[in-house]
């Protein structure tokens, strides 16, 4: 069974089964242009919910963004009548997929609401409403559906919120895991079977470097966790995405890679904002002999008529081993675009990389010591920094690389 509910010019819901007695209700936002109001995703994303129609109880499984609630809830009622669901579990409190609670408890004011406590104050702030049949998650608790239908409970907090939780339904053998092995994208299926993972993949580390990025260290304690309970699903349903069924074990060890601030030996990315071209012209000169020395080279560019994309840039830096940055001073300082970039690779992407700093200035430079301290900050290793009143010639630009590439 698959169902599609137009909604609007924002998007549309797609309501289908996945597993006996387990249907998903995905929501293709077409209208989203920022994710968070931050991150550039021309590809759009998915907001997923799940239902359970065990034989006692019905579940459902995380809402959707509040835009979408009235498609939601019309989608939802293809299945079943939104006043019989028993419960709703919060994995995930975020307004994107909490979103249409209000609504639901409208339809429904005996809904009993499994969420962590953060989550309970989350939900109830930020829409006025109470919960008023509401019990608290807690790691390992089993909820029964009836027969020998049971979900039960991991904590998984920080990944990406305190309250984050992810669940195994026993017999149908999935992990519904929240946030974690989301990805940007509407993909025209609904799981991986029958996808070009490696170039779903890319949407994948889009989303773990801008959204999860900042909590890599919990994201190892996390996989850690889900290795224990491994053998107890074939399937990952997340709150983004596809539904991962042949590509499990990879995704797991994608996180885990990137997780451990892990790099690509050959991989390098450039990234440069140029106000007059001097700046350009040397990150592109870069590129050219890093990839004569056979590195993979990605390059960002922010000039006077073009913009890359700053999540694109995120998830290259993630992974590369060599990062060159290019600003000219600004204001006794640093363009201030480029501060605002090499911060946030720092939070979100900062893997201790080895590092070229490239920078100009008319009266005095600045931008290089700038740029410097915040890398530094962060565990980068800085190897060359070239600082040139006027333009940069060859030499030094291939004395950068030697710096990089020669051990």
């Amino acid at each position: 069974m698959q169902k599609i509910y137009p909604c609007g010019f924002d998007g549309e819901v797609v309501v289908t089964d996945l597993r006996k007695d387990l249907y998903m209700i995905r929501v293709n936002d077409k209208r989203i242009k920022f994710f968070e109001a931050l991150w550039e995703i021309p590809e759009g994303i998915t907001y997923n919910a799940y239902l359970v129609t065990g034989p006692e109880k019905i579940v459902l499984l995380d809402t959707v963004k509040a835009g979408f609630a009235d498609c939601f809830l019309e989608a939802l009622g293809s299945v079943v009548d939104a006043r019989s669901i028993d419960a709703l579990v919060v994995h995930h409190s975020e307004p994107d997929h909490s979103g249409a609670i209000p609504r639901l408890l409208g339809v429904n004011e005996k809904l009993t609401t499994y969420a962590h406590p953060i989550a309970r104050n989350i939900i109830e702030k930020t829409y006025g409403v109470k919960l008023g049949s509401y019990k608290p998650l807690r790691d390992g608790l089993r909820l029964g559906l009836g027969g020998d239908y049971v979900l039960e409970l991991l904590s998984t907090p920080w990944l990406h919120w305190p309250d984050t939780y992810m669940s195994i339904l026993e017999p149908g053998r999935v992990l519904f895991s929240g946030d974690v092995f989301g990805a940007y994208s509407i993909p025209d299926s609904l799981t991986d079977r029958d996808t070009d993972f490696d170039k779903y993949a890319w949407f994948m580390k889009k989303y773990f470097a801008t959204v999860i990025g900042s909590y890599r260290d919990w994201v190892v304690k996390g996989m850690d966790k889900l290795e224990n309970h491994r053998q107890r699903f074939d399937a990952i349903a997340p709150l983004h995405g596809l539904v991962l069924e042949e590509n499990i074990d990879r995704a797991i060890e994608l996180y885990r890679f990137w997780g451990e601030k892990r790099t690509i030996a050959t991989k390098a990315t450039i990234v440069y904002a140029s106000m007059y071209g001097d700046i350009e012209r040397a990150a592109k000169r870069v590129a050219e002999i890093l990839r004569s020395k056979n590195y993979s080279v990605s390059i960002y560019g922010f000039n006077d008529s073009d913009r890359a994309l700053v999540s694109d840039v995120l998830s290259d830096a993630i992974d590369s081993s060599i990062l060159v940055i290019g600003a000219a001073t600004y204001e006794a300082s640093v363009v201030p675009l480029m501060k605002y970039i090499a911060e946030l690779i720092c939070s979100k992407s900062s893997s201790g990389q080895k590092v070229v700093i490239l920078t100009t200035y008319g009266w005095g430079g600045a931008a290089g010591k700038r740029l410097e301290g915040i890398l530094k900050s962060c565990g980068m290793s800085i190897r060359y920094i070239v600082e040139k009143h006027g333009s940069i010639n060859d030499d030094e630009l291939v004395d950068a690389v030697d710096a990089l590439t020669l051990e």
